[in-house]
């Protein structure tokens, strides 16, 4: 038996996070940050998957139809930020079900990946919407909603989107922040019903704006968005602070990406101004980097 790799890719939601899970449409794409497995034959009394990580390998092989996989050491690599939402636990998700489909012989279309890492992301997160696999396999701007049925579509672009990150220092628990959200919603359909909506507006404003790159009015909408997700209760004074430290730098627009709770924001700079935004955020302190779309 021989080693086998895998790798999943990190996703940004450029607007309708949270929305989305309620129905509402979504623009996600994907990052050349990721995640890498590797899995390696080891003999008795050798190294073997860390405990932490054993109900995600039985899931990924449960879905791949598989018998439950001994024998072997995980390794983990690559340069994607955990716990941040940038799609961390959906990169190793589909980076594992490659994995393990590799040791199998097998050869998973992306839409395969995508399927049956959105089963191992149920561990993580319970009932994730499917975004989150959907961009970590396939990559490239994609306009998405959860149906049913779930459906996705490539979105094409302008021009390249000059997006910008930035970490607040907070690590988020994506499951907790969309449970409490949902338990709210549920409770006060009459009030998060017209948020939603407004927020899939929102959304079906920004893929025509990102079609014909109109830049300054997607950096709007991003705002927008952000203010109905603190709205929503989902933002923290860190997020909040980042999205203003990114305009008063000269941010089109910015949002939280992601479930919130902590974890990241992204920031729309002006066409070739990501390193100058960049440099300016890290200037205030914040981990900030330029997104690598792939």
């Amino acid at each position: 038996m021989n080693e086998a790799r895998g790798s999943g890719r990190g996703k940004i939601i450029l607007l309708g996070e949270h929305a989305v899970v309620h129905g509402e449409p979504a623009i996600a794409t994907g990052l050349g940050q990721e995640v890498r497995i590797r899995l390696v034959p080891v003999g008795e009394g050798g190294p073997r998957v860390p405990e932490v990580l054993r109900p995600a390998v039985d899931a990924a092989t449960a879905a791949l139809g598989m018998s439950p996989t001994r024998g072997l050491a995980l390794e983990i690599a690559g340069d994607l930020p955990v716990a941040v939402g940038l799609g961390s636990s959906a990169a190793l998700s589909v980076a594992l079900v490659r994995a393990l489909a590799a040791l199998d012989r097998r050869a998973l279309s992306p839409s395969e990946a995508a399927r049956l890492a959105n089963e191992v992301e149920k561990v993580f997160h319970g009932t994730p919407s499917g975004i989150d696999a959907t961009t970590a396999a396939h990559g490239g701007l994609l306009w998405f909603e959860t149906g049913p049925p779930m459906r996705w579509e490539e979105v094409a672009a302008g021009g390249p989107l000059p997006l910008v990150v930035a970490l607040s220092g907070e690590e988020h628990d994506t499951g907790r922040s969309v449970g409490g959200l949902r338990r709210r919603a549920e409770s006060s359909p009459e009030v998060y019903g017209p948020v939603f909506g407004a927020i899939g507006g929102l959304v079906r404003a920004g893929r025509a704006a990102i079609e014909r790159a109109a830049w300054p009015l997607l950096g709007e909408l991003m705002s927008m968005n952000h203010a109905l997700l603190r709205a929503c209760g989902v933002s923290t004074d860190a997020l909040d602070r980042v999205v203003d430290d990114a305009l008063r730098c000269g941010a089109l627009g910015a949002k939280l990406t992601g479930a919130g709770g902590g974890g990241a924001a992204i920031a729309l700079a002006s066409p070739d101004g990501e390193a100058d935004l960049v440099a300016a955020l890290r200037g205030r302190g914040w981990n900030a980097f330029r997104a690598r779309s792939a």
